[in-house]
């Protein structure tokens, strides 16, 4: 198999350099690396073009998901691997990721975890608990990977029309995830492999971004019927587990009112979605 990998940057410019670096280093490297400027205004294209990948423009930001689609039309391979600009990968993240292709034509997608490293402040530490970005520690079939550290077979992605440039910034993970199943495929949840997500987040930042995802969440699945109501459900028994979490398992108390507060904005932000009538 021919592997591709892309990564869509915009306003990387911390990121990108490290990102590239851990793709070339890979123990089994790709074929082919894209990287998708997606309009950045900072330093992010003087970065990556001293660096040894094929490089792609939009002279105008137009979301993840359209960069995503960029990727996927200049992908050479026969998998294409993504990653995100602020995380890199383990040396063996592609090694680990492709051993599961096999002659299986049902299987579209492999993708494996986040590891949230970049701990700074009170947020960094909650994301760290609560939000990180796998399906737990066993190997499975799942609905959707995480687009930080997912691969697909290119032709199943041309064959259901890529990715759905409405979701610019997020949720359109779970959007294709669940389109692929819908279509027939399956996605493979890899443990193993492993990225290191470089985020860090303030209180204000950790709340935008937990809105984001919650709203983007009940679009995808309000788009693909695949009960939206269940993140209502979801977030009430989080509102109980997660306070308890901090205090019993992490043992920082300082986490169970941060709990509580985003508990609170994702309710709110998932009220506010369903109440309209075109989100």
């Amino acid at each position: 198999m021919q592997i591709s990998v892309a990564i869509p940057c915009y306003n990387g410019a911390a990121y990108i350099g490290q990102s590239i670096e851990s793709i070339v280093a890979q123990s089994s490297p790709p074929d082919q690396i894209l990287v998708i400027n997606d309009g950045s205004t900072d330093e992010s294209q003087a970065i990556i073009e001293r660096y040894p990948v094929t490089l792609i423009t939009h002279k105008q930001n137009q979301g993840l998901a359209a960069a995503r689609n960029t990727a996927i039309q200049a992908a050479d391979g026969d998998i294409l691997v993504f990653v995100d600009v602020d995380a890199f990968p383990a040396r063996d993240f592609i090694e680990v990721l492709c051993a599961y292709y096999t002659n299986d034509p049902y299987l579209a997608g492999v993708g494996g975890q986040g590891i949230e490293s970049n701990i700074h402040s009170r947020a960094d530490r909650w994301r760290r608990a609560h939000a990180s970005q796998g399906h737990g520690r066993r190997l499975r079939y799942v609905p959707f990977l995480y687009g930080l550290c997912m691969s697909f077979r290119v032709s199943a992605l041309r064959e259901i029309g890529g990715f759905d440039v409405t979701f610019r910034t997020n949720a359109e993970d779970m959007d294709i995830g669940y389109r692929l199943n819908a279509a027939g495929y399956r996605l493979l949840y890899v443990p193993e492999a492993r990225v290191f997500h470089q985020r860090t987040d303030d209180m204000q930042s950790l709340k935008r971004t937990m809105a984001a995802w919650y709203r983007g969440a009940y679009l995808a699945k309000q788009k693909n019927h695949t009960h939206p109501w269940t993140l209502f459900a979801g977030t009430l028994r989080r509102l109980i587990w997660d306070p308890c979490k901090d205090i019993f398992v992490e043992r920082d108390v300082t986490l169970a009112p941060l709990s509580f507060a985003i508990s609170w904005v994702k309710f709110k932000t998932l009220l506010k979605t369903a109440a309209r009538k075109n989100p």
